[in-house]
């Protein structure tokens, strides 16, 4: 146990003053100073308490006001939140300053036109157009506003575009190519360069001009662009990739029949007839050429292409007399060297 405090009263007396001494054990004056400390904060947090600053009663007090300052523009000018945005509206910066220029905004009109499909079912822009109607120039006129392209020069006014097949020159509107797809084609890669010269000529064609493409062997293909038959194709961009799609598809094959071809091609009532084989056999016999010739009724030049082995023979063959009875022109090409280019 703890010593018991002594009370210690001196016998004598200092300087005229009763000397009096207590021992107090320490741990009892660290209690003793502990609860004096305790009673003098709750005596402070009280007083608090009542000003509105601290304690239970928070909030009752006075409080200064904070906020967000908004503009009296934005206030008057409430945002819709329906409303599109304006990809024309130049963006800016917190300081004012133009972010992006209205140029790099806009839209590409050109490319939503191109896209878009026109409503006029009478001048077709994408899929095929009408293969028993010529159109005129000023036809043609609402096909370039739709399209949003023009042609150049006197395109607009004549009608008349030109485009070469294999150096044969041809001016007109309507255009139909015949290529044998034959499994001879394969030899000396001339099918490659038959396909390569193809789709050199369709990108030289306007978008007022008409085209078809016939591949044939003992059967025909024919190019149905974003129809369900086929038919004449305005040149387009579209059209044009479309048809170059078809071109890449097609593998030679089987053996050969020209007349079947040359009369579907025919009902297409071209101004311009491309026609490419490399076929010396079947040839056309003179009452199928008298039979071209009749039904064609020199409303369509037939331009004839062949592919042949060595050089040209001066002798007469079926494909110059089929150039020459329907007022076209006559090439030959060596495939042998086709390996070369």
């Amino acid at each position: 146990m703890p010593p018991v405090p002594e009370l210690k009263i001196g016998s004598g007396i200092d300087d005229g003053r009763v000397r009096l001494e207590v021992l107090v054990p320490s741990w009892l004056l660290s209690i003793v100073s502990h609860i004096v400390l305790f009673f003098a904060m709750a005596l402070i947090l009280r007083g608090c308490s009542s000003s509105g600053t601290v304690g239970p009663n928070v909030g009752e007090g006075t409080f200064r006001e904070i906020g967000l300052h908004v503009p009296r523009e934005a206030v008057e000018k409430p945002v819709d939140q329906n409303a599109e945005a304006n990809p024309n509206e130049a963006l800016t910066r917190d300081d004012g300053t133009p972010q992006l220029e209205k140029s790099i905004v806009g839209d590409d009109k050109s490319i939503n036109d191109l896209l878009s499909v026109p409503t006029n079912s009478a001048l077709p822009v994408l899929g095929p157009g009408l293969a028993t109607s010529r159109r005129s120039p000023i036809d043609a006129k609402e096909l370039i506003k739709s399209s949003g392209r023009r042609p150049s020069g006197g395109e607009e006014t004549s009608g008349h575009g030109q485009t070469t097949f294999f150096d044969i020159a041809a001016k007109g509107n309507r255009f139909v190519y015949v290529l044998d797809r034959s499994g001879s084609m394969y030899d000396h890669g001339a099918i490659r360069v038959a396909k390569e010269e193809l789709v050199v000529s369709l990108a030289a064609l306007e978008q007022t001009q008409q085209f078809q493409l016939v591949f044939y062997n003992q059967g025909v293909l024919e190019l149905t662009g974003n129809g369900d038959r086929p038919a004449m194709q305005w040149a387009t961009d579209i059209n044009r990739t479309l048809a170059r799609q078809f071109i890449s598809s097609v593998q030679p094959d089987g053996g050969t029949d020209h007349l079947p071809a040359l009369k579907k091609a025919l009902r297409y009532q071209p101004e311009n007839l491309f026609f490419l084989t490399d076929a010396d056999q079947p040839i056309l016999s003179a009452r199928e050429l008298n039979e071209i010739k009749t039904a064609n009724n020199g409303r369509t030049a037939i331009h004839c292409v062949e592919f042949g082995k060595g050089s040209e023979l001066s002798s007469d063959n079926f494909l110059k007399k089929l150039a020459r009875d329907n007022g076209g022109t006559y090439r030959y090409r060596d495939v042998t060297k086709f390996g070369r280019r």
